[in-house]
């Protein structure tokens, strides 16, 4: 069940979803591919939700809100299928793509599969993050398939500034846009951060690899979770210009997915701003 059989299961949908029909969509995915799903437990909300199929041992995820700044979610969704497949088979600790992972559609819908591995709530420690990092950013090295330079940042900002007329977001994209252009390129996983790492009986184990792309390894160090313990413990070199630079960046995607989303938060808006203002200064 692959995308040119997605006429028989529903053409694709080009509004936002919403949860109940993101688990409907998991559920005829899951009976298609012979996958008992008689009791589906939406786990997460966001820009994708993600459904537990039980009594199978597999998550599915679909993109929900995330289409305000991605319209298409196919090919994000088959980039990180292709490099989690990768990752797997180098011995990376991740959630692993399912026997059959997709993505397929499903009533309209792109629906990726994966294994479910039990989890709980804690957080993996600053630097235990970064000593992870090391080796992910070696695996990722050897993968051979076509990335896309910064895709998340680069394509949320440039969907926010054909919506939107806010003049932080265009001063500080004309600055920021042709910076991360210019930047070296490598494998990443795009939306590294604490978040993105599940503490399980296994041990934390890699997740959420939709922003997979090319840039410089600091892009992987921005996020805001990411303290000083994290960057001592990575085993490569970090250009600390550069660093604040991508840190930049990740504040502009963030502005971005305000302008765009149905989000109010004026004291983050607030604060973006006063930064990004800063900077461009």
């Amino acid at each position: 069940m692959d995308r040119r059989l997605g006429d028989q299961l529903g053409t694709q949908v080009h509004t936002t979803p919403t949860t109940a029909q993101a688990v409907s969509a998991s559920v005829v995915c899951a009976r298609a591919l012979g996958l008992p799903a008689d009791d589906p437990e939406v786990i997460a909300e966001g820009y994708s939700v993600r459904v537990r199929l039980r009594p199978a041992a597999v998550v599915t995820r679909v993109v929900t809100t995330g289409r305000e700044l991605r319209p298409d979610p196919w090919p994000w969704l088959e980039r990180e299928v292709s490099v989690a497949l990768h990752l797997a088979a180098s011995g990376v600790p991740l959630v692993a793509p399912w026997s059959d992972p997709g993505p397929h559609i499903a009533d309209g819908l792109e629906v990726s599969l994966w294994h479910w591995v039990e989890h709980d709530s804690t957080e993996v420690s600053a630097a235990e993050f970064g000593t992870m990092l090391g080796p992910l950013h070696e695996a990722l090295a050897s993968n051979t398939g076509d990335l896309p330079p910064l895709v998340g940042p680069l394509t949320d900002i440039a969907t926010a500034l054909a919506v939107s007329s806010d003049p932080t977001l265009h001063r500080a994209a004309a600055a920021l846009v042709p910076l991360a252009l210019s930047w070296p390129r490598r494998p990443l996983h795009g939306d590294a951060h604490t978040g993105n790492v599940l503490m399980t009986p296994r041990g934390p184990l890699w997740t959420d690899f939709e922003d997979v792309c090319v840039g410089p390894v600091e892009w992987d160090l921005a996020s805001m979770t990411i303290t000083e313990d994290a960057l001592a413990a990575y085993s490569g070199p970090i250009d600390r210009t550069r660093l604040a630079g991508c840190r930049d960046l990740r504040r502009l995607q963030v502005l971005a997915s305000l302008l765009v989303g149905d989000y109010d938060d004026p004291a983050l808006y607030s604060r973006l701003v006063t930064h990004l203002d800063q900077h461009a200064s």
